[in-house]
């Protein structure tokens, strides 16, 4: 019997799955769920890295004597930066903030977001690393001076884990600073940008990365557990448990706080015209592209649920909300998911919305419960606009869907897809993340054919649903 622990580190909470595998069989735990928000100061917002590491250290120590190996996977985009004598140069800042918009505009200055684009392939979103990095130099260029290697946050916490410093490529696929053909960093592009290329780790073939046992925490170097390279952004894990992987007529919906709407390719697609389409390219699991763009996904829903318990005193369940979907009619019209003011932070979501419905003309709800059917009516339809736009440039036309994540959950957002998109859509598992991110380590110690045959076993289990 071995035991494998996998950290799924999503935006708003981070899980430990405990995957235990004998006899060909896999089964799957969570051991640790720890809700997490981001810190404001001086009106920035960073990740609280000491409350994460934390709940990751307690996780290692309490299975430390029975896991054989760890893996890390996270959101994209986001960064620590290492100084000289191995620590953190400041907290993490998260990708939700309003200043990195300054970056985008600074680097545009020095090259046009087309050129960057075809160097790159990464949708242009002011969130990407790279506009973060010119941000941090416009504001704060003594933290990047201080700095000795920037740690995209998986590694990062691997770093953590094992005292190692590497990077991974499909962690650095997000970064809008990757070459995707060259599955290295884009130096050259780096360096004429201004940026001292030395600040880039490097990006490692290795499986196993090192070992707890030389991590600088005194509580979890007294094991010896190997620190696996997983597919270390969450999509590249999650996406290996789609059907999608296999079969080029299958569409991924990767459906949690983002969405992410695409497919896999042979090779990137870096055009004119997906530049146009705003759709991106990144590395997913064992080196295959990953064709797609990210969209406001439940994140809009998790708002709204928010806003309504503050305002009446009480949880609100997923059941009642369902419910609710179902007892209100179509609305004539959707919202613009993609609009910068529904998705800053805010304590008055439902002020913030209506404002919006009142500057579009768009008639209002008395009841703020209606306005979930209208956001999940919403969200799917920019999964069609996504969806038209993947088949017109690759000339394929999809036949089924597969939905993974917490949306996989949803009844009424997988049966409003399969209706909008007229395919059949398979959803499930829910936490396909921690399980890719456990088959990866499986592959690297027991081989490739133990990892199929699991893959197999999952696909095929009674988690996964069909919608017609």
């Amino acid at each position: 019997m071995t035991k494998y622990l996998a950290i799924d580190m999503g935006a708003t909470s981070i899980r430990g799955i405990l995957g235990v595998y004998e006899d060909g069989q896999i089964s799957f735990e969570e051991v640790m769920r720890y809700n997490h928000e981001m810190v404001a100061k001086d009106g920035i917002n960073y990740w609280n890295i000491d409350g994460l590491l934390e709940n990751i250290y307690k996780t290692v120590i309490e299975h430390g004597g029975t896991i054989e190996s760890i893996g890390v996977d996270t959101w994209g985009v986001d960064y620590g930066l290492i100084d000289d004598e191995g620590n953190l140069v400041a907290s993490p800042m998260a990708y939700r903030n309003d200043i990195y918009a300054k970056g985008l505009a600074s680097i545009e200055d020095k090259i046009s977001l087309k050129d960057l684009y075809l160097k790159t392939g990464n949708q242009i979103m002011d969130i990407n690393t790279l506009f973060q990095l010119e941000t941090l130099r416009k504001e704060h260029p003594d933290l990047l001076d201080k700095a000795k290697v920037i740690l995209m946050t998986p590694n990062l916490i691997n770093y953590f884990l094992s005292g190692e410093k590497y990077g991974e490529k499909t962690i650095c696929s997000t970064s809008q600073m990757f070459d995707l053909e060259a599955g290295d960093w884009n130096y050259k592009l780096f360096e004429d940008l201004g940026f001292d290329k030395d600040l880039l780790p490097e990006v490692t073939e290795k499986t196993v990365i090192g070992s707890t046992k030389n991590s600088s925490n005194d509580e979890i170097n007294k094991f010896d557990i190997k620190v696996l390279q997983v597919p270390s952004h969450d999509t590249a894990s999650a996406t290996y448990l789609t059907e999608a992987y296999d079969n080029l007529d299958t569409l991924f919906i990767s459906s949690g706080t983002w969405s992410l709407v695409g497919c896999f390719t042979d090779n990137p697609i870096i055009t004119e015209e997906s530049y146009n389409y705003d759709l991106t390219n990144e590395t997913g699991f064992a080196g295959k592209n990953m064709f797609f763009k990210n969209i406001t996904g439940l994140y809009l829903i998790e708002q709204l649920k928010k806003a309504i318990e503050a305002k009446e005193g009480q949880k609100l369940s997923f059941d009642e909300i369902t419910r609710r979907v179902h007892e209100t009619e179509d609305f004539s019209y959707y919202v613009d998911v993609y609009d910068e003011e529904l998705n800053k932070q805010t304590d008055d979501f439902i002020g913030v919305f209506e404002k919006y419905l009142d500057d579009n003309a768009y008639q209002k709800s008395v009841d703020p419960m209606e306005y979930f059917r209208l956001l999940y009516q919403s969200i799917v339809e920019s999964y069609v606009e996504v969806v038209e736009y993947i088949e017109h440039i690759l000339d394929r036309k999809f036949k089924k869907a597969h939905i993974i994540g917490g949306g996989s959950q949803s009844e009424i957002l997988c049966q409003l897809v399969a209706d909008k998109l007229g395919l059949a859509v398979i959803a499930g598992p829910k936490e396909a993340t921690g399980m890719g991110n456990i088959l990866s380590q499986v592959e690297i110690l027991e081989g490739r054919e133990a990892s199929l045959k699991l893959r197999e076993y999952i696909l095929n289990s009674e988690e996964i649903k069909i919608y017609k």
